[in-house]
């Protein structure tokens, strides 16, 4: 009897498909093509930055299985997109460009132009940004956060300045620095002298586990000590950052800025404890009604002493903004309790264009 070998099994390799060299999106001046290989879906349809309401249909497919959709004549900038395939929610699986939220991911997309060259990749120096694990003794285990660091060619000797910057309600740290742009918008503003060097620190400003929404969450009520990111900003990023990175430490040196819900975040820290900081930033938002006459009827003593304190208190929104009302209400109450500001409405909304817009505004203002 002989012992025979038995041939080793071929490896097999998937077919080829046409996804395999599939291009999307496609950006050609202000047009926007996407593409999507799947041949058994019945419906795709796009959702994102780019659609108003519901997610937008018209894709149309071919004898291979790809469905094609053009945008034509888009704003320049920079957006968030995903597909709808058969009811199930989708990110691009030929577009590497991402930006996480709270609970998904989606991709990026850009259409540049001469008006957006304030967020583009310029031939500047860059500086970076880094995805930092600090220890949270707020949480337990550590957190993530994003810190963009400006270049070393353009620093100026010494501990650097530091803006806290804070995302909505639903995004995550690392949304202002793919969607928000943020690292290339201090790039160019450092590189003209615009904005003095400083470090950005994005955390995440939703507390572990938790799903409600928005109006009914922690960061929108009208005590700071509610809201858990509070002290874990206190108490775990910001001495952290202090200790590590070289952040300067002392209150005319940093500065609290945030938007929709990090917006309300910013207001209640930094108007508790304004003793922290010197220049505060929010950008459309505001206490909602019965949130704000709370925190006014319990918060007088503290608007008092951050009228004394703050160089700069910075506060936009847009003309067509959720959040108008509930801004313009705020200005009303700081008003009253002597708190100075300077206050813009621009077009548009609750978008991330305005959001950048507004960073690359006060940026320039901050540590003068």
């Amino acid at each position: 009897m002989t012992n025979a070998t038995a041939a080793p099994e071929r490896r097999r390799f998937p077919a080829p498909t046409p996804n395999d060299t599939l291009v999307s999106p496609v950006v050609e001046g202000r047009s926007i093509t996407f593409r999507l290989y799947a041949p058994e879906a019945h419906t795709v349809a796009l959702r994102g930055d780019l659609v108003e309401g519901e997610p937008r249909g018209g894709f149309q497919r071919d004898q291979q299985g790809i469905w094609t959709l053009t945008l034509q004549d888009v704003t320049p900038g920079t957006y968030r997109y995903q597909y709808v395939v058969d009811q199930a929610i989708v990110p691009d699986p030929r577009n590497p460009m991402i930006s996480p939220t709270h609970t998904t991911v989606m991709n990026l997309v850009r259409v540049t132009a001469p008006e957006t060259l304030s967020e583009d990749t310029t031939d500047v120096p860059h500086g970076s940004i880094a995805s930092v694990w600090y220890p949270s003794p707020v949480f337990g285990g550590h957190r993530r956060m994003q810190v963009y660091t400006p270049p070393k060619t353009l620093r100026t000797s010494g501990e650097l300045p530091v803006l806290y910057l804070l995302h909505g309600g639903g995004d995550c740290d690392a949304s202002w620095s793919t969607v928000g742009r943020a690292g290339f918008i201090l790039d160019n503003l450092i590189a003209t002298g615009s904005a003095v060097p400083m470090l950005i620190v994005m955390p995440s400003g939703h507390a572990p586990g938790l799903r409600t929404g928005p109006a009914g969450s922690p960061a929108m009520t009208a005590n700071p000590a509610n809201d858990p990111f509070t002290a874990d900003l206190l108490q775990g990023v910001m001495p952290w950052v202090e200790a590590n990175l070289g952040a300067a430490a002392c209150p005319e040196r940093r500065a609290l800025a945030g938007l929709s819900m990090g917006g309300v975040q910013a207001g209640n820290i930094g108007i508790v404890h304004s003793h922290l900081f010197r220049y505060l930033g929010i950008f459309s938002s505001g206490w909602f009604p019965e949130v704000r006459a709370e925190f006014e009827s319990t918060q007088g003593e503290a608007m008092r002493a951050a009228a004394e304190r703050y160089h700069l208190v910075w506060v936009a929104w847009g003309s067509t903004d959720i959040a108008r009302p509930n801004s313009l209400a705020m200005l009303e109450m700081f008003d009253r309790h002597g708190i100075r500001y300077t206050a813009r409405e621009t077009g548009g909304g609750h978008t991330w264009a305005n959001w950048r817009d507004y960073l690359r505004d006060m940026a320039p203002l901050l540590f003068r």
